[in-house]
């Protein structure tokens, strides 16, 4: 049963360890989208509804990041004079990477980049709760009539 106006697409082995390499190489989801033949909205959705989906998504991220921050550094040491950093699936503008690599690195601080409470994921009995919750609160507005 999905959602109307969605369509929900299943993603062979080989479009997954696509993304996962191109995120790994980029950390760009936009393009790792594009290299795996699949929406941007397609990788979030699988994310959210695959937890193992979501590990492999962030180990290729730090990955990534550490592909990003060894690229800096060649540059920062004068490797590079383009004002470019060379990652393995394209370039970037070192300031670009160098934000990139602070957002990263406060994410894994546990700190919301730019202020904010760290980022939680509700569990499976969390979810189930609230959507029970939400039924309820439809059922009691239709018997008064509300709704």
């Amino acid at each position: 049963m999905g959602t109307p106006g969605r369509t929900w697409v299943r993603w062979p082995l080989k479009d997954r360890a696509t993304f996962l390499d191109h995120l790994a190489g980029s950390c760009n989801v936009t393009a790792a989208a594009k290299a795996a033949g699949v929406s941007t909205e397609s990788a979030y959705a699988l994310r959210r509804r695959e937890e193992a989906f979501a590990a492999e998504w962030h180990a290729a991220l730090l990955a990534g990041y550490a592909v990003l921050e060894t690229a800096l550094l060649g540059h920062a040491l004068g490797r590079s004079d383009d004002g470019t950093v060379a990652m393995p699936f394209g370039k970037l503008d070192f300031e670009a990477g160098l934000r990139l690599l602070a957002q990263h690195r406060a994410t894994l601080t546990g700190k919301a980049y730019r202020g904010g409470p760290p980022l939680k994921r509700a569990t499976r009995q969390e979810t189930d709760m609230a959507i029970l919750k939400k039924i309820e609160m439809i059922e009691r507005a239709r018997k008064a009539g509300v709704a």
